[in-house]
């Protein structure tokens, strides 16, 4: 074996320690010429939100959430950031700023030889949407009015039987239409009152905008409305034995029909049990679940919209409840529009008007129950009147109302409940066991038993990343909110 020369390996040493010697006094002396804001950016606002940014070469845009008012949140607001090693920054990092004023904020970094500066300009901007799957992040509570406020005659309050009108009892069936909500009150629409038995109204304040397109539809066949998940209005239109479905993309269009079936789904003044849902876009592909003649078994129609048009006369769906008990009220949701979804049951079960007598499911498409909405919800889900709640003491009434709204990629229900004395509505995840925001949690006092219940409409708009919803109850009015979907 040869000997390796002592003094050679020694000066090789030598050699590489001076070398890294001189690589670490490169690199500090380019460290210090440096001048950035570096890792993150963050600001606390008003309300004590903490909104993260994006840096870039020469901005940083703060991520401020759509629901939230960003001049208000950032008018004075002090920042936590990081610098390059010995950097200096001004203005002081400590100093409020106002990052909503026009032109944003300017900090100019120095390095720490003096010999860099470096310029970046902060603004705004709206937050990241939540991943396609995440559902909703917010629920912002909108515009409500009474039916005095919405024009109808009457007075909130009055408990009157003599008169169904004057209590608020106006058998209202609403859908959102684009940017607008029709309201159909089969009240007046039997009155022969047309000014008041279709309305149009601003879906964000309510006020009144006109009247609906009926095209060559008679007023006194559009029995009922909906909306499909995009927000066009939907509307049954009975003839004699026939049920034509026709929608609007805005009150002002000419109705288009999506064809019929030879069924009549017609509900009379006093009953306002029969119901529909649009799962899907009416004017591509969708199905229509319906109210079947009620039996034992809880029969429901299921129609089948291919390219705008019914593709199908109607097949037949069982909820395996009963649906023709208690107040005669079932009605059903899908939780989305494929060809053989779970669907969630709005049942009325037991006695009329009792305690616990309105029951939820998630089926699935064989009618085999998944999922039960809790017996009490006072625990779990809502404040202690609501229960599971009460039915509606009058014939015909609705309760519960069931709705299936896929929101960014996750199904939501709405449920409305109650008692005697209390209008109630949450929105649920789709287990029927949480509560999906806490604005989602509805409760208003009236004498809430002698009316025709409630009825619920939303929509999901995939442009601005927002859902609507409105919910009437009788006796009280509409109230609307609105759920977004960013960080």
């Amino acid at each position: 074996m040869k000997k390796i020369n002592s003094k050679i390996i020694l000066g090789a040493v030598l050699g590489c320690v001076l070398f890294l010697g001189s690589c670490e006094e490169s690199l500090s002396e380019k460290m210090g010429r440096e001048a950035k804001i570096m890792i993150s950016f963050k600001v606390k606002g008003a309300s004590g939100t903490v909104f993260n940014s994006s840096i870039g070469e020469n901005d940083i845009k703060i991520k401020v959430s759509p629901y939230l008012d960003a001049a208000e949140e950032l008018k004075s607001a002090a920042p936590v950031f990081y610098l390059s090693k010995g950097a200096t920054v001004t203005p002081d990092p400590a100093e409020p700023q106002n990052f909503a004023q026009e032109g944003g904020v300017k900090y100019t970094v120095t390095s720490e030889d003096k010999s860099t500066t470096h310029d970046y300009i902060v603004t705004w901007e709206i937050s990241d949407k939540l991943p396609y799957g995440s559902g909703f992040s917010y629920a912002e509570i909108g515009a409500k009015k009474s039916f005095v406020e919405l024009g109808y005659p009457g007075e909130v309050g009055n408990f009157g039987f003599s008169d169904n009108k004057q209590s608020g009892d106006l058998q209202m069936y609403h859908a959102y239409c684009g940017d607008y909500i029709v309201l159909l009150s089969r009240g007046y629409v039997e009155a022969n009152n047309s000014v008041l038995g279709v309305q149009v109204v601003d879906k964000t304040t309510l006020n009144n905008t006109g009247s609906l397109n009926l095209g060559s539809i008679s007023i006194a066949n559009l029995k009922m409305i909906t909306s499909d998940y995009k927000g066009r209005c939907v509307g049954a239109v009975v003839t004699g034995d026939e049920t034509e479905f026709f929608y609007w993309i805005k009150p002002t269009d000419t109705p288009i029909s999506v064809g019929k079936i030879n069924v009549s789904m017609a509900p009379s003044t006093s009953d306002l049990s029969n119901n529909f849902q649009v799962a899907g876009d009416i004017t591509a592909n969708a199905w229509i679940t319906a109210l079947a003649p009620r039996d034992t078994e809880g029969t429901h129609y299921r129609i089948k919209v291919s390219g705008g048009r019914l593709a199908s006369e109607y097949t037949t769906i069982k909820t395996g409840h009963s649906s023709k008990d208690c107040s005669q009220f079932q009605m059903i949701s899908p939780l989305d529009d494929s060809d053989q979804p779970n669907y969630v049951v709005g049942d009325a079960e037991g006695t009329t008007g009792a305690a616990n007598s309105i029951h939820c499911y998630v089926n699935s498409y064989a009618g085999i129950a998944l999922n039960v909405m809790p017996s009490f919800w006072q625990n779990i889900l809502q404040t202690w009147w609501v229960g599971t709640g009460f039915t509606v003491s009058r014939g015909g009434g609705r309760a519960p109302v069931v709705s299936v709204l896929p929101i960014n990629g996750k199904s939501y229900v709405v449920v409305t409940s109650g008692t005697g004395w209390w209008h109630a509505a949450a929105v649920l995840n789709s287990d029927l066991q949480t509560l999906a925001h806490e604005n989602l949690n509805i409760a208003y006092s009236v004498n809430r038993g002698w009316s025709y219940g409630a009825w619920a409409d939303w929509y999901w708009n995939e442009d601005t990343q927002e859902a609507y919803l409105a919910v009437w109850f009788g006796r009280l009015g509409l109230y609307t909110y609105k759920m977004t979907c960013f960080e």
